[in-house]
């Protein structure tokens, strides 16, 4: 028997496979807890006070504040912003276009009319020093006396802002997703020795994994994607799951067959346990589409190539920002 149809390629399939599945469960109550947790807003909201702080007013009712957050509160008591909250919870996205229109209306103090770029300059230059007006009158300088340039040069540090917002957000949501993973693993008893040698021992258990394998190979990437299709209303995002991220009954009764608490803890704990959640854990944190694209990739191998009526796969966009 040769490698592309050997027991060694199945076992593996298997393991992917089991993987894929705990990943998009991990995936699904990360998305939950983000939810509960109000972390898109939070984190924005962290966001926009580093890009606001330490700069006073001279205008207004915060004018001559020492606090160091003058501008940040009068950012958020303006109208155009205070009527995106939920409740008492801030906005979970802002678009560039509100944030631009927000941060002038506040600094200048022609409030009726039209608004004049060498209105805009005389009042940034009027403020009080602060990393605010240093940002701002380096954006102006560029924008050949157009206030259109720049209300787009403002937007365009929001947008800059924004891209270093996102990291931040990758970064907490990898935390949790590796927390999660932790959590699944040790409830589920999701130990990939013991999985391993389960596919290993058992021929007809690997098959049905092999063949409900070939199924989910077939269906769309998993992806979530969180979007503001209307950006002037924060608090009604839509949320995208597509076809593969939902699991089917037969893959539920698989992956029970393979993870689980069956004879109790003496009978499964052995000396490589830990080992085993570890590898299960490192493994889930690598996320469903990495998954699943590595699983594609073996199928291939395992039956040599592509079937003449499949179709190719269309990578889909993935929730890669804070906003989206």
């Amino acid at each position: 028997m040769g490698l592309f149809n050997s027991t060694i390629l199945d076992v593996i399939i298997g393991l992917i496979f089991v993987y894929l599945l705990l990943s998009i469960l991990c995936t699904a109550a990360n998305e939950w807890l983000a939810a509960l947790t109000k972390r898109r807003a939070k984190t924005l909201n962290r966001g926009i006070k580093q890009l606001l702080d330490n700069q006073l007013l001279t205008e207004g009712p915060r004018a001559g504040q020492e606090a160091p957050n003058a501008l940040i509160d009068a950012f958020y008591e303006h109208p155009l912003i205070k009527t995106m909250f939920n409740g008492e919870n801030p906005p979970t996205y802002l678009s560039p276009r509100n944030f631009s229109t927000t941060l002038t209306d506040i600094i200048t103090s022609a409030r009726d009319g039209r608004l004049e770029f060498e209105t805009l300059l005389a009042d940034v230059n009027g403020l009080p020093p602060g990393k605010v007006k240093i940002s701002l009158l380096a954006l102006l300088r560029h924008c050949d006396d157009d206030i259109d340039k720049a209300r787009f040069a403002i937007q365009g540090w929001f947008n800059d802002a924004m891209d270093r917002i996102s990291g931040w957000y990758k970064r907490r949501t990898q935390v949790w997703t590796i927390i999660i993973a932790a959590a699944l693993t040790l409830v589920a008893n999701a130990d990939t020795i013991q999985i391993t040698r389960k596919l290993w021992t058992d021929p007809i258990l690997r098959s049905a994994v092999v063949e409900e394998a070939k199924v989910r190979a077939q269906k769309p990437r998993p992806t979530v994607s969180v979007e503001y299709e209307n950006e002037d209303d924060p608090t009604n995002p839509t949320v995208t799951r597509n076809e593969g991220n939902q699991l089917s009954d037969k893959e539920r009764d698989l992956l029970g067959q393979l993870i689980g608490w069956h004879s109790g803890w003496r009978v499964n704990w052995s000396w490589l346990t830990p080992l085993g959640w570890l590898l299960t854990v490192l493994a889930v944190s690598m996320g469903a589409p990495f998954w699943f694209d590595m699983l594609n990739k073996i199928m291939n191998i395992r039956f040599a190539g592509k079937s003449p009526d499949e179709k190719a796969k269309v990578p889909e966009k993935s929730d890669s920002t804070v906003r989206a």
